[in-house]
């Protein structure tokens, strides 16, 4: 897997987890460890620093859970108004660049920004209900985590299965 850390990965992905971390972060403070509030207090000798750290680090991780809701929402999604996911693997780069620049990243950037909205909407609405919510929330994203990278193998063999076929038949033919 490559990684870079491009426009298209702070703007949607990362944005929308700040603003649900920073959101969150009272009621995710108030239910830390003592060892936890220990290590990010502001007056152990670089306290500030790992605060804003642990806070970068937890937008980055936020901003990928919603990323991979939203991943799954796609197939529901797809039922309506097809997108050729293909099209981000074999377009023309200077294409698919086009369009990374100009819908594909503030479309990902609406939905991960709908999806945080929602999670607060629900949260706070049901904060009272849940209590010992923290668990119920790691099986969740558990779950959310698992079944997007089953699609996302799926998406990988489907790739890499063509990719093959091709190479059987030039083999063939030479």
């Amino acid at each position: 897997m490559k990684f870079e850390l491009n426009s298209h990965i702070l703007i949607a992905h990362w944005i929308p987890g700040f603003l649900l971390v920073m959101a969150l972060r009272p009621t995710l403070a108030a239910g830390a460890s003592d060892l936890l509030k220990s290590l990010m207090a502001k007056d152990v000798p670089g306290g500030d620093a790992m605060i804003t750290l642990a806070l970068a680090v937890a937008a980055f991780a936020a901003g990928e859970i919603l990323d991979a809701f939203r991943d799954l929402i796609e197939d529901l999604w797809d039922h309506f108004q097809r997108v050729e996911w293909d099209f981000f693997f074999e377009g023309q780069k200077d294409e698919v660049e086009k369009l990374m620049g100009s819908y594909f990243t503030y479309y990902v950037f609406d939905c991960n920004m709908s999806l945080a909205i929602v999670i607060l909407l629900v949260s706070s609405l049901f904060a009272h209900l849940l209590g010992g919510g923290v668990i119920l929330g790691f099986m969740a994203v558990l779950v959310i985590f698992a079944v997007n990278a089953w699609r996302l193998r799926s998406q990988v063999s489907v790739l890499t299965n063509r990719w093959n076929h091709s190479q059987k038949q030039a083999d063939d033919l030479a």
